[in-house]
């Protein structure tokens, strides 16, 4: 039997970041309808740049894919590092197009990181969004052009608040197939 596995990266505080990763990890295993599993991960300080003050997630997709136990279907990684890649000025998340891993990021998803009253409800729908929405990228999925489909393309948070936490009909046929050929 093959398991998604869902990791917290080294580092996850307690308190509504503990709250996030639990809540990521029952609602994969709704969404996708397979056995969870829960791993721990390492840190991912060799991942920062100085110069950005962020995490690169290209390096921390590599070593997830070192790490990804043989009987993973899949495994997304969950952390609160403030990510990026070399092309852009953050990432909420990053996965492996048709890969097996994928990694999201708390960060950016909270109201307080732009200067608002936190606001648990909504960082937590945000945190299950981009999960979906990454590990829906490992299941080959691609950005979809309905606005309202979990796969639709985010660049900041307003658009990921306009999203459900669903996919359309195209993406969940394809996720279904997928999930039968894997």
């Amino acid at each position: 039997m093959k398991y998604l596995y869902v990791g917290a990266i080294a580092g996850i505080g307690a308190g509504i970041e503990r709250e996030a990763y639990r809540e990521v990890r029952e609602r994969v295993a709704a969404g996708f309808g397979a056995p969870v599993r829960e791993l721990e991960l390492p840190g991912v300080e060799f991942a920062y740049d100085a110069g950005r003050r962020q995490y690169g997630s290209i390096p921390v997709l590599e070593m997830l894919t070192r790490l990804c136990p043989a009987d993973a279907l899949k495994l997304l990684a969950v952390g609160g590092q403030d990510l990026f890649i070399p092309v852009l000025t953050f990432v909420f998340g990053h996965a492996q197009l048709g890969g097996r891993v994928a990694v999201i990021s708390l960060a950016r998803l909270r109201q307080e990181f732009y200067g608002l009253e936190p606001n648990r409800e909504i960082f937590l729908e945000r945190a299950h969004k981009e999960a979906l929405h990454e590990t829906g990228h490992t299941f080959g999925l691609v950005h979809c052009a309905d606005r309202s489909c979990a796969m639709s393309l985010a660049t900041n948070v307003r658009q990921i608040d306009l999203k459900h936490a669903a996919f359309c009909a195209a993406c969940a046929a394809q996720l279904r197939r997928g999930l039968r050929e894997q």
